[in-house]
């Protein structure tokens, strides 16, 4: 019986020497979350549905995979983390001392139409800050990211900021629903201006000069974005939500983050109530990160009023472009070939366990000595750095004769006495 070997559409077989890279990729914003104070959580990857469809938006609901399971229990793949992080924050955390700062790493799941840098299975890794309203809390998600894009040589970024509040407050004061403000933030995320102005043509109150002065929008100085606060007639909530932002701009310029304004910005996630921010890079055409604040998240699933800000990375999306700027990731462990022709079991693993502690993976093959020839052959195909041979000389004087693949060097070295590779 023959089975497709093609993983199903839109997903992937992830291999050497990319699964390398990603995997370097994921240690590196582990660490760095870690020396910003955020623990790790491993949410589960099936939810019940009702988590992500209470306030997910239209985008994410349409591109759920959901199914029933065997008791009939109405479930899905998680589309995101935030929800679940909010589920988790109730169940475990909520009667701990505030902030709660929690950070993720895992797959997630839409049902989107697969193209380039867009997979229906696609590895996410984010941090949660809850229970801080304050601008910090807001500007050290951009920190961190400044740090972990630092530490994986990616230079060539910018951040985009918003407020979604900015838009909900003026949609809100001309009765537009709340339902039908998470329709207009999701076209406008698409860029469908002209279904924005289509689903305004039905509120008499609505004037759609404001929404143009938004989207046309865009300054990289604070004192543009509060000069243009002033010329408009905005409503108080509006103005306090700008001033907010040109802080937070002010703020990230000086501390070396490249970042913008632009009004006319919105994420489709329904949930955002303040502050939002995207990563951008000219590398790949879609985004490769972006946050926000949250508010109201946590009291729409029954518990106290509770602020809360994050973001989310794609960590395929993040290789993707590092690849383009041609930066290699990962892969930076040394390789070897370990070649014995002999039977003593123990000696081999004295000198494997000795090459593995200077950090150096082995690989180890028993063959005769006739095989040499094409076992470094092979070694050499697989691109290691080193072969290692134990003949019957080497096992009789307790030694390894140790050749670098790259200069041809080779050396004869007792096992406790190795502490380089040439």
């Amino acid at each position: 019986m023959s089975i497709q070997l093609e993983p199903v559409r839109g997903m992937r077989d992830i291999l050497p020497p990319d699964s390398e890279g990603i995997s370097a990729l994921i240690r590196e914003f582990q660490r760095v979350a870690e020396l910003y104070g955020y623990r790790y959580v491993i949410p589960p990857t099936v939810e019940l549905f009702k988590l992500f469809a209470i306030k997910s938006g239209p985008e994410i609901s349409k591109s759920m995979y959901v199914f029933s399971d065997k008791a009939g229990r109405e479930v899905c793949l998680r589309p995101e983390f935030t929800a679940s992080i909010a589920r988790i924050y109730l169940k475990y955390f909520r009667a701990e001392p505030k902030p709660i700062k929690i950070y993720y790493v895992g797959s997630a799941f839409r049902y989107e139409e697969p193209q380039f840098a867009r997979y229906r299975e696609f590895i996410q890794a984010g941090v949660e800050f809850i229970g801080d309203s304050s601008i910090y809390s807001d500007l050290e998600q951009l920190l961190l990211l400044r740090d972990y894009y630092s530490k994986i040589n990616l230079k060539d970024y910018t951040i985009k900021l918003g407020s979604v509040d900015i838009l909900r407050t003026l949609l809100s004061s001309w009765g537009v629903p709340e339902k039908v403000q998470d329709e207009i933030i999701h076209y406008l995320d698409k860029k469908l201006v002209d279904e924005v102005y289509k689903i305004l043509n039905e509120y008499p109150s609505a004037d759609k000069s404001f929404i143009e002065e938004l989207i046309s929008f865009r300054a990289e100085d604070s004192a543009k974005l509060t000069e243009f606060s002033r010329s408009m007639k905005f409503n108080g909530k509006i103005k306090e939500a700008i001033d907010r932002l040109a802080k937070i701009l002010d703020a990230a310029r000086k501390l070396g983050i490249r970042a913008y304004v632009d009004l006319g910005f919105a994420r489709g996630l329904a949930y955002y109530t303040g502050f939002i921010f995207e990563v951008q890079t000219p590398l790949i055409n879609v985004s490769i990160g972006g946050g926000g604040r949250y508010d109201t998240l946590i009291s729409l699933y029954g518990g106290p009023k509770t602020p809360g800000t994050g973001f989310s990375i794609g960590i395929d999306r993040t290789y993707i472009a590092l690849k383009q700027a041609g930066i290699k990731v990962g892969g930076t462990m040394k390789r070897c070939m370990l070649i014995a022709s002999i039977e003593d079991y123990s000696y081999i693993d004295r000198a494997a366990s000795k090459l593995r502690s200077l950090g150096v993976a082995v690989d180890v093959r028993l063959a005769p000595i006739v095989k040499l020839g094409d076992l470094i052959g092979q070694a050499s195909r697989k691109n290691y750095d080193y072969v290692v041979i134990i003949g019957d000389r080497e096992y009789k004087e307790g030694k390894l004769a140790i050749k670098n693949l790259s200069t041809k060097e080779q050396v004869i070295i007792e096992v406790d006495s190795l502490e380089v590779l040439p």
